[in-house]
């Protein structure tokens, strides 16, 4: 009785190991993500200026100089992060092939999850309230045992969200029943 159990080294240089390629997300999911952050930020100093402006509790002129400063070096920081998110947002990208799903993110840390197919336990299509009004929406996929394999994919115009909603499903019912 022969063994026919083999464990082969694999040799990464091969030209048939072929890494997917990202398609990008909406073009606009990027700015209307840069356009909600500006306008929260624009929210919040208004409220903290009318917080250091205010006559009711009036704030020594000293108190105030501080508070400006430190308004402004938030105001700053948070405007770095918001830059950072926006190329952060359009560096972001998917690949769905016939036997998984993948996501890409990160700008300075890259970082790549992909899913079988045949391990999505669940995929749903969400959308909030700007998503709706802009036309998009986020896949969610859940995958069957290992809660670090669930991801979103953001930024996706809804009829794509819910085409490749309705392939992977499809798929994943072939698999299943024959």
């Amino acid at each position: 009785m022969e063994n026919t159990f083999s464990n082969h080294i694999l040799h990464f240089d091969d030209s048939r190991i072929q890494s997917p390629e990202a398609t990008p997300l909406a073009e606009h999911y990027a700015m209307v993500n840069t356009a909600v952050s500006i306008v929260t930020l624009l929210i919040i100093i208004s409220v903290a200026l009318v917080a250091i402006f205010q006559p009711i509790w009036p704030m020594p002129d000293e108190g105030r100089t501080i508070a400006v400063y430190i308004a402004s070096g938030v105001t700053t920081f948070f405007l770095l992060l918001i830059g950072y998110g926006y190329f952060a947002e359009k560096a972001k990208g998917y690949c769905v092939r016939e036997q998984d799903i993948t996501l890409f993110k990160g700008l300075i840390f890259r970082k790549v999850i992909t899913q079988p197919i045949c391990r999505i336990q669940h995929i749903e299509v969400k959308r909030g309230p700007i998503d709706r009004k802009v036309n998009l929406a986020k896949l969610h996929v859940y995958s069957a045992g290992d809660i670090a394999q669930t991801f979103e994919i953001p930024g996706l115009d809804l009829t794509l969200a819910n085409s490749i909603r309705n392939e992977i499903l499809a798929h994943k019912d072939m698999q299943h029943h024959g």
